[in-house]
């Protein structure tokens, strides 16, 4: 997406926020800070792709790595043709580390652009009420909650705390000549900025997908025989899931050097958790919201089967009606209807998007065994 397409959509948004059915909304304040202000810049100054700026922050990246290590001497066997790049630890752990780095930003930045569309998309379903006012700022002004930074100070000491994990002798960590090396401080560097952006964001997303199924609640009229509205609260868990069954692929493979016991494993597992946790998050409030009215016009049906079946029985012999026919056909329709907006496809690619770390582990161990085996 061109820098000319982000800023036409942010526009777009912006009109859909202010005006609904003719009538203008108070509009939330506009949001001060970037959850990550240094990539976001990067992506507004960029005239190409998201993905394309990925790849060139990847590719620099993995270079420095490898210049640090081939100063310390730690490629001299690849540089021999003792070791192959592709058996290489360093050289594997560069790229991987690399791409994780360079993923986490992008699909950052493609969230940023969903969470657009999902709120342009449901914004003209919505009444303008003060419970929707104050969810649309949660989820537009999320930059302005301060806890969003504290996650992100949690995150950078937690992923620093893991770079010794992730060597295959962490005891070397315990010698203060470890610390003086470029190669070593370089990895704190980018792990502090790893763990900080990924914290960040996932605490901001956890405030953001709260507030937007806080959202379902104001929509001013659904039909059930019709819950396309409601479709946006499973894209957006979709959306969420994907990116963190991504990133969970890309940085499992880390641990094929490291070993697959501790801390890293841990992590994670972890992260598949909360991308389970984040696909239900915000289709939660779809849920409650569609089971609400799903009751109150199974009430209502209810109440008119009654009140016509008394008509009948009140009436004289013989004396019978369609519409209570009508009404028992309508009441089983509604009773039909599915509380959660999730079908079939919806779980076809909630499952797939789940397998993506689990065959990145089982393709990992492979390589592990096949490297261990060609090394005897």
């Amino acid at each position: 997406m061109s820098r000319g397409d982000s800023r036409a959509r942010a526009a777009e948004t912006t009109s859909a926020l202010l005006v609904a059915d003719g009538e203008a909304l108070a509009p939330a304040a506009a949001p001060s800070r970037s959850i990550c202000p240094a990539w976001s810049y990067l992506f507004d100054v960029w005239p190409g792709s998201p993905a394309l700026l990925g790849a060139v922050v990847a590719t620099l990246l993995c270079s420095a790595f490898l210049l640090l290590d081939l100063s310390e001497g730690r490629l001299d066997d690849l540089l021999e043709g003792v070791t192959s790049w592709w058996r290489h630890p360093e050289v594997r752990s560069a790229i991987v580390i690399a791409v994780l780095f360079a993923g986490v930003g992008v699909t950052y930045r493609y969230e940023e652009l969903g969470s657009r569309e999902d709120v342009a998309r449901l914004r003209p379903h919505l009444r303008p009420d003060a419970g929707c006012e104050a969810a649309l700022r949660d989820v537009t002004c999320v930059a302005d909650h301060h806890d969003v930074w504290i996650a992100g100070v949690l995150g950078s000491l937690l992923f620093a705390g893991i770079v010794p994990f992730l060597y295959r002798d962490p005891t070397r960590f315990l010698h203060a000549a470890t610390y003086g090396l470029p190669s070593v401080l370089f990895d704190f560097a980018v792990a502090l900025l790893l763990g900080g952006t990924i914290l960040r964001t996932v605490y901001a997303g956890v405030v953001q997908d709260r507030a937007f199924a806080r959202l379902a609640h104001s929509i001013a009229r659904l039909d059930l025989l019709d819950l396309e509205p409601v479709h946006v609260f499973s894209r957006r868990g979709l959306r969420r899931t994907l990116r963190w069954a991504f990133l969970t692929a890309v940085a499992s493979l880390v641990v094929i050097d490291a070993g697959w016991d501790g801390p890293p494993t841990l992590v994670l597992l972890g992260i598949v958790g909360f991308a389970v946790f984040s696909f239900l998050l915000p289709v939660r409030g779809a849920h409650d919201r569609v089971r609400a009215e799903k009751r109150r016009t199974l009430e209502a049906l209810r109440a008119s089967v009654r009140a016509e079946r008394e008509r009948l029985e009140s009436a004289e012999a013989g004396s019978t009606s369609g519409r209570l026919a009508d009404l028992l056909a309508y009441e089983a329709r509604i009773a039909g209807v599915s509380e959660w907006p999730i079908d079939g496809f919806t779980l076809l690619r909630f499952s797939l998007y789940l397998l993506l770390p689990f065959g990145s582990w089982l393709g990992g161990a492979l390589v592990e065994r096949i490297v261990n085996t060609l090394l005897g």
